[in-house]
């Protein structure tokens, strides 16, 4: 039998302008490539890996080198749950890099198929909501002059984000431009449990339609349930929802979450996550986060199951390596090619 091949390399992004949230503020985004080969097929996937998730460029590429030493694909790329598995017992967490892997398997599965991974996972029937776009932290000059570009673009929805010292000031200056679009606020857990309760008041008086990740990533479900409480909009849990059992952990003291690749490991343990939150009725977003398109299409597969996407990761870029899933008015809009359906650019 043919053993799986993996590759990587480094995959460096450039956003068109300098994106800030709470936990600071980069113009520039240390991604990993993974290529894998089996006989003449070859799938394709990202590592998106994050500080404040406990990775970054050197603990992907170091796990990356440690799975390929040890062969840890084996031979039949349609043993994904298998390969999830095991490479769940060789090291906890580095989510990111086995979202990567993952996505590059299911790009060989689809392709040998001859099927769009969509087809494959049987998730081309339902209607997809349509992506938001982000205006990250900066100065409120700045803050307004990507708000002219955002509505000019046609954007139909704005993520704020939020976490410094003049976040009203923020809203005020974003409405300035825009009366009537819809916003949501994402804090990055920025604030404490006062704080949120008071933003979560003045926020409901600007159509924000809910707040993402108010207090840090390790809250208790206490401090969660004291802002749910006295909260008049709904609040998510991003960087705190990783895999399922954070849901079950926090999902009473929430009104949705937010579930990223690059956290959960992959599409598999997104589809628990999604299952495991439509279990508690939640409302589900779909995230990401700075990412080619290669990223972007495969947490888009998902996308009909969900109720807000938040899928601009590559919109954000000042140059997109790949062509993949498009957003035509803001909706997904999907090539019909085998796998994930991603090309690199000429």
């Amino acid at each position: 039998m043919l053993n799986i091949k993996l590759d990587y390399e480094l995959l460096n992004l450039e956003t068109a302008d300098p994106f800030g949230i709470s936990y600071g503020t980069s113009s520039e985004t240390k991604n990993v490539l993974v290529k894998l080969t089996y006989d003449d097929y070859h799938g394709l996937g990202e590592v998106a890996p994050v500080s404040y998730h406990g990775e970054d460029y050197y603990t992907a590429l170091a796990t990356l080198e440690h799975f390929k030493s040890i062969n840890v694909l084996g031979d039949n790329p349609f043993a994904i749950v298998k390969i999830m598995e095991k490479m769940d017992s060789v090291i906890s967490g580095h989510n990111s890099v086995k979202a990567g892997i993952e996505m590059a398997l299911h790009d060989i599965c689809g392709k040998i198929l001859n099927k769009p991974l969509r087809t494959v996972l049987n998730l081309t029937d339902r209607p997809c909501p349509i992506t938001d776009f982000t205006i990250g932290l900066d100065t409120l000059d700045t803050i307004e002059r990507k708000t002219h570009a955002a509505v000019k673009a046609g954007y139909k929805i704005l993520k704020i984000k939020q976490g410094t010292s003049y976040d009203k000031e923020i809203i005020k200056r974003v409405r300035s431009v825009t009366k009537d679009l819809p916003l949501r606020v994402d804090a990055n857990g920025g604030w404490t449990v006062k704080e949120a309760i008071n933003m979560a008041h003045f926020l409901s008086e600007h159509n924000v339609q809910f707040i993402e990740q108010p207090l840090p990533k390790y809250a208790s479900v206490q401090d969660f349930s004291l802002v749910r409480q006295h909260s008049p909009l709904p609040i998510f849990a991003d960087e705190s929802i990783c895999r399922a059992d954070d849901v079950v952990r926090l999902g009473q003291a929430l009104d949705g979450v937010v579930v990223k690749l690059a956290k959960t490991g992959g599409i598999l343990e997104a589809l628990k996550v999604i299952h495991t939150a439509c279990a508690f009725n939640l409302k589900i977003m779909i995230g990401c986060m700075i990412e080619s398109s290669i990223g972007v299409t495969a947490a888009s597969q998902l996308a009909s199951l969900v109720d807000y996407l938040d899928l601009d990761g590559a919109l954000l870029l000042a140059c997109d390596p790949y062509n993949g899933v498009e957003f035509i008015n803001s909706q997904p809009s999907y090539k019909n090619l085998p796998g994930l359906g991603v090309l690199k650019k000429i």
